[in-house]
């Protein structure tokens, strides 16, 4: 018995002091959750710490999250990474190469809407062309060219300058430019719609990536240009992001926002372990000072 109460027992209630001095420390990071008073003065640590320093927590945890943990320097190195970026390009570079008229049905909804959308601008186009030949006036331009074109060479010749005379030149070069305004008039409409149709057509059936091609720009220059673009596309969207929200205001309401109950919730989701880490060291600290004076 002496040597239960001599070797034993001091550890074993330092153990036990050093445990619930600890549990009641943890416990008290958020207990109570209310202020407490008796007789109308409150009662000294209530509310608990996190609790009555909820306020000055959700701006320090705004104000962190703001400038250390979400930058846009953070956020545009997320997106520019290569395993974002190198999908995302791969993806625009394989509808590239597809045909127009595929990409054009998946964007349309359906080949038969795409096929409308074709029609449509068909004869958009049409009409654009048209409306331009009639605004050349090429008529007017073959009678005033043709009559001058013929008086020069009629200049050359005495002979043939005597025989076709002005008026004749003038009322051969009219009848000529009435009957190019009336063919133009029926047919070029037709002609118009025919070749339009057809380009347009034979077009869909190319990939844009042919198109660029055509024009000069190879699929290694397309690439380049579209990761130039992308990057430049991130970082401004984040930046405008930013300028347009402001995070530690959101992470402040949201805190603020919180009851205490899910705070406390969320706080030893992440911390729980640790935590109970801290009770049980307080156990162990206790019994270290429980065997020390034993010795004492």
């Amino acid at each position: 018995m002496e040597t239960f109460t001599h070797y034993i027992l001091p550890p074993l209630i330092g153990a036990v002091i050093g445990y619930f001095t600890n549990y009641i420390a943890v416990k008290m990071l958020f207990f109570p959750h209310e202020e407490k008073r008796i007789f109308g003065i409150r009662i000294p640590f209530t509310p608990g710490a996190i609790p009555k320093g909820k306020a000055r927590l959700a701006k320090a945890a705004g104000r962190i999250v703001k400038n250390d943990l979400f930058t846009m320097e953070d956020i545009s190195g997320k997106l520019l990474t290569e395993e974002v970026e190198m999908p995302l390009i791969d993806k625009v570079m394989s509808i590239l190469d597809q045909p127009i008229r595929e990409t054009g049905s998946v964007l349309a909804g359906s080949p038969e809407k795409y096929d409308r959308l074709e029609a449509n601008f068909i004869t958009l186009l049409e009409r654009k062309i048209t409306d331009a030949v009639h605004r050349m006036d090429i008529p007017s331009v073959v009678r005033d060219e043709g009559a001058r074109m013929i008086r020069e060479q009629a200049a050359k010749s005495g002979i043939v300058s005597m025989l076709v005379t002005d008026n004749l030149i003038d009322m051969v070069m009219k009848s000529v430019s009435e009957k190019m305004e009336e063919f133009i008039d029926a047919k070029a409409p037709g002609m118009i719609n025919e070749i339009t149709e057809s380009r347009i057509h034979d077009l869909g059936d190319r990939t844009p990536l042919y198109v660029l091609e055509q024009a000069g720009y190879d699929p290694e220059h397309v690439r380049s240009k579209i990761i130039a673009a992308y990057r430049e596309s991130v970082v401004n969207a984040v930046n405008s992001a930013l300028r347009r929200i402001d995070v530690a205001e959101v992470v402040e309401n949201k805190i603020n926002s919180m009851s205490v109950a899910e705070l406390e919730r969320g706080v030893l989701q992440v911390m729980n372990e640790e935590l109970r880490m801290i009770v049980n060291l307080g156990a162990l600290i206790g019994l270290v000072i429980g065997s020390v004076n034993i010795f004492i």
